[in-house]
């Protein structure tokens, strides 16, 4: 990366590190534990990194918060201090439980740096910045009690949300999220449709695509598989179900994480290929909006998953519990199961309704985001159909050769997965949540049928037959709606194929 970007990179990867270690107890007593207050957090960490750096450098900010004053006479000379303050002040006031680790890591960034930091000119923008950080971070100052706050019982009627049977005494994570949190960009999405057969908030009929999810998540997404079954779960497709997993372990955290853990292997690589062709401004404009953008998706999807209109049961109810017309019902279901790495627990199912999937929802928002946002800048292309040129390779955490394997209680194999394109990405972090068993394949992602538009069952191929239904194309939106407001221009937006 540039130098400059090389030390704003430090904070970006603090962010993540905050998000790992709020997720270990040894660390942390945890601040911003799941995946919506993961959300949140890095979206106004990495938006304050932006924003510090934009505006004493002479630019605009990201967020709607008021400027200090002192901010934009910080200068170009001082930004990254600005801007690496702000983030830090942000990252302070999320993650009270680790501030005795915060301190070192601003001292140490500042001593390997910022030459002069001891000058009244440095100390101005570190100051500047700490007060843009808190503004920022009073955006969101009642968020703990959104968090907290749930008015969900669950009614027990056929399709909607309760805990699984294996575990009974299980929470609903998120009830008022959707509905109490402020978006930091994007207002709701609307014209998001239910999942397949809901006619309204009590009322589902059996539809061919519903029994076809419901039978490829009894093959593919069972506790245990059998080789000698063709049908059943291939060690391919459990790579990709726990490869993007991030289901909140010990020591990896949540998916917002691991996103942008993706986004920044992407970049790593285009600078690797091509020394130069992102300034240090265009790099912090791509993590902030990435960042931003998940944020808001765990809002718009959190609201979504407790819609009555939209709500669904898992597959560790519903499977067991098929209603006639619409799947046969094995009483006995248990899933593969979000990873419980690093624990012991299996057959796991997360503690919010199904639809839309969280996980398609902040991936796609996350990788559409880059997507355009390269494209923007000449760094990547579509082809007709909205496929993206950008071909790189990430290891996951779940599959670093040091984290373990609930089931084996042995570190997994390190493993780098390759593909040919974040479209390709979009797709298996969405499927990878079927594999695992705690998602219909409608959560996330469905095709588009040619001959009358409606949304039906299987994998689309290309951007361009994508169907509304499902988390995919609700973070899509976020992100187009995002990108705009940050100057892509509609003619990227359309070649994506995903508006």
């Amino acid at each position: 990366m540039p130098a400059a970007s090389s030390n704003m990179r430090f904070w970006c990867d603090m962010s993540l590190e905050c998000i790992r270690r709020d997720h270990t107890p040894d660390l942390s007593a945890g601040d911003q534990r799941g995946p919506f207050l993961s959300a949140r957090a890095l979206g106004m960490a990495l938006a304050a990194l932006h924003d510090g750096y934009q505006v004493a450098s002479g630019g605009a900010g990201l967020l709607n918060v008021a400027v200090p004053a002192a901010l934009p006479m910080a200068g170009a000379s001082w930004a990254e201090m600005a801007g690496a303050a702000a983030c830090a002040q942000v990252l302070r006031l999320r993650y009270p439980n680790q501030s005795h680790l915060l301190e070192p890591a601003w001292s140490h960034w500042v001593e390997q740096t910022q030459a002069n930091a001891s000058s009244r000119a440095a100390r101005d923008a570190e100051a500047a910045g700490r007060a843009y950080g808190t503004a920022v971070h009073q955006l969101g100052i009642t968020d703990p009690a959104a968090a907290q706050a749930n008015s969900y019982s669950p009614s027990g009627a056929n399709y909607t949300h309760i805990a699984p049977p294996t575990q009974p005494t299980q929470g609903y994570a998120g009830g008022q999220w959707g509905l109490e949190a402020t978006p930091l960009r994007v207002q709701r999405i609307a014209g998001f449709p239910p999942p397949p057969g809901r006619l309204s908030a009590i009322q589902v009929v059996p539809t061919q695509h519903y029994r076809d999810d419901f039978a490829r998540v009894a093959e593919k997404g069972k506790l245990d598989r059998s080789p000698a079954i063709a049908t059943d779960r291939t060690l391919g497709e459990e790579l990709i179900g726990i490869a993007w997993g991030y289901d909140g372990p010990n020591e990896l955290g949540t998916p917002p994480r691991l996103y942008m853990q993706v986004v920044l292997a992407v970049l790593d690589q285009i600078d690797a290929a091509s020394p130069g062709v992102l300034s240090p401004a265009d790099e912090l404009a791509i993590l902030a909006g990435a960042a931003v953008a998940m944020a808001d998706a765990g809002i718009h999807a959190w609201y979504y998953k407790y819609s009555p209109e939209h709500m669904m049961w898992r597959p560790a109810v519903g499977i067991r519990q098929a209603v006639a017309g619409n799947g046969a019902a094995d009483p006995n279901f248990l899933p593969l199961g979000r990873p419980d790495t690093n624990g012991s627990g299996v057959g796991l199912t997360p503690d919010f309704p199904a639809y839309p999937s969280g996980h398609a929802t902040f991936g796609a928002a996350a990788f559409q985001m880059l997507r355009l946002q390269l494209a923007q800048r000449g760094v990547a292309s579509f082809d007709p159909e909205g496929v993206d040129s950008v071909a790189f390779s990430f290891v996951s955490d779940e599959f670093d050769g040091r984290n373990k394997d609930p089931r084996t209680r042995q570190p997994r194999d390190h493993i780098t997965l390759g593909l040919g394109s974040l479209w390709q990405a979009i797709v298996d972090n969405s499927v990878s949540r079927v594999y695992l068993g705690v998602h219909w394949q409608f959560d996330g992602i469905t095709t588009r049928n040619a001959a009358n538009t409606d949304d039906e069952f299987g994998l689309p191929a290309t951007p361009s037959v994508l169907g509304r239904t499902g988390g995919v194309w609700l973070g899509a939106q976020i992100a187009n709606d995002l990108a705009a407001q940050m100057g892509v221009s509609a003619a990227t937006i359309a070649a994506s194929r995903m508006a």
